[in-house]
């Protein structure tokens, strides 16, 4: 008996940790679906929508969740909040401009975004957060970060394609504004260019992580120094290839690039150190093709 109690007791535990984590019922939940109607937006009557589901919300923060996923033409604009938002929509198609004027935090996981002007276009201060998501096919820069305030990104396991008109991702903070990147497990893939930093204005810290940056049209990575303050960009455990100009280059003399442990294979140039931009490696780098400028420079290796 004893031993039929501990039996059931384990099932009931793995049940539970596999059943789907469920909103607190003290979150601000609102919840989408592609057969959905009206404007409640609640779990059992849930909107078509997810402008409409934001809506419901009345700009206080939240959780949104999509039932099924849902393909969206409009976009939408975030004020300034203290509460954060989280949207969880697996599969679910954007297709429309969404600005951020200012947030607390504002949290996309699992969705497409596809095409649009800017796709995410901020302006203002807070967090953004990517998690398995992809941004593809849009005429400009899809990702286009020039806040006025200070600014957080954090994009993991996420993909950036086919982007045709700038960079794949442009960081270029206002004046005395500092904006900080994390790239985790992300490609950004057959663009125009592929990730570009600019500290014309502000400063700007970057760390690339266990991500690749290929096949883009101009450089892969592009770190400008300004007088605005310093560029700094670590490249750790990467593969930066195919790149019809550098890898990566550093331009200006407050734009510095660290590589550590990465592949640079087939590029324009491999590593190109210019205006007095520096590139320091630990010397662990695999560089197939031209190294450029970088390893025998003005910026010694390290």
């Amino acid at each position: 008996m004893i031993r039929n109690t501990v039996k059931l007791f384990a099932v009931a535990a793995v049940l539970t940790i596999c059943l789907p984590v469920q909103p607190s019922s003290a979150e601000n939940v609102a919840f989408v679906s592609a057969s959905g109607s009206g404007t409640a937006c609640t779990q059992t009557a849930p909107c078509g929508q997810i402008v409409l589901a934001v809506q419901s919300l009345a700009g206080a923060g939240g959780r949104i969740v999509c039932v099924t996923p849902v393909s969206e033409t409009g976009g939408f604009s975030f004020g300034t909040n203290v509460a954060p938002w989280i949207f969880d929509c697996p599969s679910s198609i954007m297709h429309g401009e969404i600005t951020i004027n200012g947030v607390a935090e504002l949290k996309f996981q699992h969705m497409i975004f596809s095409p649009g002007a800017n796709m995410m276009h901020v302006t203002g201060g807070g967090i953004l957060i990517y998690e398995d998501c992809v941004l593809e096919n849009a005429t400009v820069t899809p990702l286009d970060i020039e806040p006025t305030a200070p600014f957080i990104l954090v994009m993991k396991n996420s993909r950036i394609s086919d982007n045709v008109g700038n960079a794949g991702v442009l960081i270029k903070p206002a004046s005395f504004v500092t904006v900080t990147a994390t790239f985790d497990g992300v490609t950004i893939t057959n663009n125009a260019g592929g990730l570009r930093t600019d500290t014309t204005n502000g400063p700007v810290r970057v760390d690339i992580s266990n991500s690749t940056i290929n096949n883009n049209a101009n450089n892969g990575l592009i770190a400008i120094g300004g007088a605005g303050g310093p560029n700094m960009v670590t490249v750790k455990n990467d593969v930066i290839a195919s790149n019809g100009q550098a890898g990566i280059e550093a331009s200006g003399a407050t734009a510095a690039v660290l590589v550590n442990n990465t592949v640079l294979d087939s590029n324009g140039s491999a590593l190109s150190a210019v205006s007095s931009g520096k590139i320091l490696t630990y010397q662990n780098n695999t560089v197939v093709g031209s190294p450029g400028t970088g390893f025998t420079g003005a910026a010694s290796p390290q």
